[in-house]
């Protein structure tokens, strides 16, 4: 503790020749530094005799005198100059420097997927099933974010400037197709995809891209597209939101696209396989499979295959083989061969698709449910009506079924007429099989030809021909 010496402001000693004479001493303040300036205190003196009393005045001379600046408890100096004598108070503190807080990162996924084999309901474990894949959707957050915080300054009371540090940015991982949210406290997936972790960042791949499916990677699942630069094990399965890209080989397994599936050489599917595409289709040979394909299929051959297509199929490159199993399909069928020499029988169905067959039976299904319905509401208003007309009491709850059968009525009877739109529009379009026709350099028995609800079978070979319904309504064989 550091004690200002004023003595210098002593009044001076009195002149008399009394020896008992009291001499005079102003109020005297003293001013006291602690912790290296952070806090001064003041104590006043009492003055003596006819000594001066201290004033608010003498208080900030010395405090000026003394460069104490900053932190000043006005009320302090106040009590002081009432005056309050004797006692010492606090009347300047400082500031102590407050660093800033750095800003942290949350990872609310883990960087590291671990292979978690499903459970059977027999309590066995399917090694298919790894749930290696982490498909997650746009705007997933992935980590939590506190921004930095700036320092609070210091000083003494002296007036001087303590040094203070701000706090630092929290190290974000954002990789591709990931953002930071406006106010900077998420980051956030940008599209839907695989999440991963690679190079120091999490980042969506819309793209899964494997050597082989097999134990390593289980079956895949996956909202983006996939592409298997290798095999697929029997048994596995590959399900695709986007397109899928097979450039192995594979036999009994299924492989399903949203989109587009592209088998760049081919497969046998051991009768056991499944094969779906959203949109289209393309392989090399195809050999005892089930397709399904929701617009255009292309192949280099179709052997013992199950085939449903709403649009075209073309075996027309390479072989060009259609040998065995059922082509059905909305669109045409063009190929270089269909069948062959030893007997095989192949069955190709124009003008026709399972789905919308299934939609025609969904909306017939619908429509007579409806009906039913509405014949159920025009018994029940009938029946209260009759009451009301033989002039007998109705009972509450008939009336109240009554005022819920007004209502519901004209609504049912709505849908019951937009039921049989959509029947109607259906049907129109399977009965259009215009567009329907089989074209083939070859074609062998036996081969059974249907467009529409028309059949015909090949019972001879015959060359260069193009299958169509006439105008007349007859299946007819013309020149390719």
């Amino acid at each position: 503790m550091q004690e200002i010496d004023l003595s210098q402001f002593a009044a001076p000693p009195s002149v008399g020749d009394a020896p008992d004479a009291v001499e005079s001493i102003d109020a005297l303040p003293h001013l006291f530094f602690f912790d290296n300036d952070m806090r001064a205190e003041m104590r006043v003196d009492a003055p003596v005799g006819e000594g001066r009393d201290v004033t608010i005045e003498d208080l900030k001379d010395l405090m000026m005198r003394k460069n104490v600046t900053a932190g000043v408890d006005t009320a302090a100096l106040e009590r002081l100059a009432a005056p309050l004598y004797g006692e010492q108070l606090v009347i300047a503190t400082g500031q102590i420097p407050v660093n800033g807080v750095d800003g942290t990162c949350t990872e609310l996924f883990p960087r590291e997927v671990e292979k978690q084999m499903a459970e059977r309901a027999d309590g066995s474990v399917d090694y298919r099933e790894l749930n290696l894949v982490r498909d997650i959707k746009a705007g997933t957050v992935l980590c939590d974010i506190t921004l930095p915080t700036d320092g609070v300054p210091g000083f003494t009371v002296r007036g001087e400037k303590l040094k203070v540090t701000d706090g630092v940015k929290a190290v974000i991982p954002a990789g591709d197709n990931t953002k930071l949210s406006e106010d900077g406290l998420r980051l956030e997936a940008t599209t839907q995809g695989n999440l991963v972790f690679r190079d120091g960042r999490f980042s969506v791949d819309t793209v899964i891209r494997v050597n082989n499916v097999d134990f390593d990677t289980g079956n895949i699942s996956f909202s983006g597209d996939v592409q298997i630069n290798g095999d697929v094990m029997d048994g596995f399965e590959v399900m695709a939101g986007g397109n899928v890209t097979l450039r192995g080989q594979a036999g009994a397994v299924k492989i399903s696209a949203g989109q587009d599936l592209i088998v760049e050489k081919g497969m046998n599917g051991q009768g056991k396989a499944l094969l779906e595409a959203g949109r289209n289709f393309k392989a090399g040979f195809i050999e005892n499979c089930s397709l399904v394909v929701g617009e255009k299929l292309q192949a280099q051959s179709l052997i013992n295959c199950q085939v449903e297509c709403e649009g075209d199929v073309e075996v027309s490159s390479g072989k060009g083989i259609i040998c065995g199993g059922k082509i059905t399909t909305m669109g045409s069928v063009k190929a270089k061969q269909v069948g062959n020499d030893n007997n095989l029988l192949t069955v190709i169905v124009l003008g026709m698709a399972p789905r919308m067959i299934a939609e025609r039976k969904r909306l017939g299904d619908q429509l007579e449910d409806v009906k039913r319905h509405l014949e159920e509401l025009k018994k029940n208003v009938d029946y209260v009506e009759r009451l009301v007309k033989d002039g007998r009491p109705v009972p509450p709850d008939r009336i109240q079924m009554l005022k819920r059968a007004q209502i519901q009525m004209p609504m049912t009877e709505k849908k019951r007429e937009q039921l049989e739109e959509n029947l109607n529009e259906l049907e129109a379009k399977m009965m259009d099989t215009s567009g329907s026709t089989l074209t083939a350099s070859t074609i062998h028995p036996p081969t059974k030809i249907s467009i529409g609800v028309l059949s015909t079978n090949v019972i001879e070979t015959r060359q260069s021909v193009r299958v169509y319904k006439s105008q007349e309504g007859e299946i007819t064989f013309g020149k390719g």
